[in-house]
């Protein structure tokens, strides 16, 4: 068993870069990763992506956003619960509101990933967790075909 008390953590950086700013608390988990997130006002999580592998989900502790996918924008708000499911569709989380958003994120990592960042036109693919892990990312258009470059393939 383990206990978090994350009234006694400190706040960490999550995310510092233009508008995606978001700070976090690392809960931890083996097999289901967990942290306590806040969102600022005016500002995004992540970029618009989808994982291919990794199950995601969050649950709003307080304030409001609204969460983008391909369909458009749908509002979220304290008690609600949101899940992305691998392969179905890009998200975000837009902080359009004038108070923090706090949420519990939650994923189900499997040691790697495949995401897809539709806005920038990027691939991602990863092994292991960070710090220790590999990720590369790439534009999609300039993917090869796999017997590019191959010497006996001519």
């Amino acid at each position: 068993m383990k206990i978090v008390k994350t009234n006694e953590l400190a706040w960490g950086e999550g995310m510092n870069k233009g508008n995606f700013v978001q700070r976090r608390k690392a809960l931890g988990g083996q097999n289901i990763s967990c942290g306590l997130w806040e969102l600022a006002p005016g500002k995004k999580s992540f970029p618009f992506h989808m994982h291919h592998v990794t199950e995601e989900a969050m649950f709003v502790v307080s304030g409001s956003a609204k969460v983008r996918t391909p369909e458009g924008m749908t509002a979220i708000g304290a008690g609600d619960y949101v899940s992305f499911p691998p392969g179905e569709g890009a998200h975000q989380l837009i902080n359009d509101g004038t108070e923090p958003l706090v949420y519990l994120g939650i994923s189900a990592p499997k040691g790697f990933d495949v995401v897809e960042y539709p806005d920038s036109g990027k691939i991602s693919s990863a092994i292991g967790s960070m710090p220790g892990g590999k990720r590369f990312i790439f534009k999609q258009d300039t993917a090869v075909t796999y017997f590019d470059g191959e010497k006996d393939a001519e």
